[in-house]
């Protein structure tokens, strides 16, 4: 049973015990409410365009121009295995340290994506 329907449930329930007037029977009636429309799901699933859009873009901007006061480098320039072997370096904990922090906090958004993937479309993003 979904957590919303539990909740509807348990407060209609204390609801009509506490209203009833009269009780002729010590068990109480339990009513079954149902939602009218479902809980809306969290999403499992991102393009690497929403991800970028959504986690990487305020450091390394929209164009990949990136940002010389947060010391975030351009993408601008790069080849797309540069590209992946930094993102493969972030991966495996090696000296980007506040990207290492971010991958994280993007894993646990469940933004899931491949070193590979990414770096195609961050090449082909930025190349003009």
């Amino acid at each position: 049973m979904k957590k919303t329907t539990t909740i509807l449930l348990l407060t209609s329930t204390l609801i009509f015990i506490g209203c009833s007037d009269t009780q002729t029977d010590k068990s109480p009636t339990i009513e079954v409410i149902k939602a009218t429309k479902p809980a809306k799901e969290a999403k499992t699933s991102y393009t690497l365009d929403e991800i970028y859009n959504a986690m990487c873009i305020q450091c390394h901007a929209s164009d990949g121009s990136g940002n010389t006061e947060k010391l975030t480098p351009t993408m601008v320039g790069q080849s797309e295995a540069d590209i992946k072997n930094s993102l493969i370096d972030i991966e495996k904990d090696k000296g980007h340290i506040i990207m290492e922090h971010n991958r994280g906090e993007i894993l646990k958004m469940g933004m899931e994506y491949s070193p590979q993937d990414m770096a195609k479309y961050m090449y082909k993003r930025f190349t003009k």
